[in-house]
């Protein structure tokens, strides 16, 4: 699969990438039907780019549409009871395989189920799929500036404020001030994204403002069980939040063997 990574990123540069992803207990989860109609859905509205989790997915999806997919695959290890995002480089290959032109991974210090940082596999990345463009989901200023330093062609604020590192440098979610920093001081180096807590059009506003390339929304457009949950949540006058249903979401995850 070759490509011109330059124009690639200029075709979403300015735009709104869709992550189109379910999970086993959302109401919507099916057997990859739903994503793929996400996706057509998002395509029509004038999106730039799909997120899209696990190879099979982003297979129905490449074949559906023809917008540029980043291409993750949230896998649970038992050992760590935790999720790790592409966590391998044959995790790697199978999405590029299933056409992700972009790969996201999990690229901060945090180390993986081998017991190494997880951003090393962007240098296993850069030599094994030398055309493939790296999408590096970061927490700190410096986890990105590492990330660009071993080969990231993109990097994006997912893990902000998400991470115990982060948590204790005072990042929050989100974090335009942040965001700000980091779209000015490397958008010479990389392509710049905010993800995560996009929730209106006045907020993907906001963050191009603050001076990203582009932006990634997932829960405020793909799930809308989530959505009317908004909606409930006020008219109950806030005796539960929706937010505390988002924070369930682990993605239709896989768990290693």
């Amino acid at each position: 699969m070759s490509f011109d990574k330059k124009a690639l990123l200029d075709s979403m540069r300015g735009g709104l990438i869709v992550s189109c992803q379910t999970e086993p207990h959302d109401p919507i989860h099916d057997e990859g039907r739903t994503v793929v109609t996400m996706a057509k859905a998002a395509e029509y509205g004038g999106a730039v780019g799909i997120r899209s989790n696990k190879p099979e997915q982003v297979a129905a999806i490449h074949a559906a549409v023809k917008l540029p997919i980043v291409g993750l695959h949230k896998i649970y290890y038992d050992t760590m009871g935790e999720i790790i995002m592409t966590p391998t480089i044959e995790h790697a290959k199978a999405l590029y395989e299933a056409g992700a032109q972009i790969i996201a991974l999990d690229s901060t210090q945090r180390l993986n189920h081998l017991g190494v940082p997880r951003c090393d596999l962007i240098k296993e990345i850069k030599k094994e799929i030398p055309d493939a463009l790296i999408f590096a989901d970061i927490d700190t200023y410096e986890n990105a500036e590492h990330a660009i330093e071993l080969g990231a062609d993109i990097v994006a604020t997912t893990c902000m404020g998400g991470t115990p590192e982060s948590k204790a440098q005072g990042y929050k979610r989100p974090d335009y001030a942040a965001v700000a920093r980091l779209a000015k001081g490397l958008k010479d180096r990389a392509f710049v994204v905010m993800e995560g807590h996009i929730e209106t059009p006045e907020d993907a506003i906001k963050a191009m403002y603050m001076g990203v390339d582009a932006i990634v929304v997932g829960s405020a457009i793909t799930r809308p069980h989530l959505i009317v949950k908004k909606f409930t949540d006020a008219l109950n006058r806030y005796t539960t939040d929706w937010h505390e249903a988002e924070a369930t979401w682990y993605g239709d995850v896989t768990k290693a063997e």
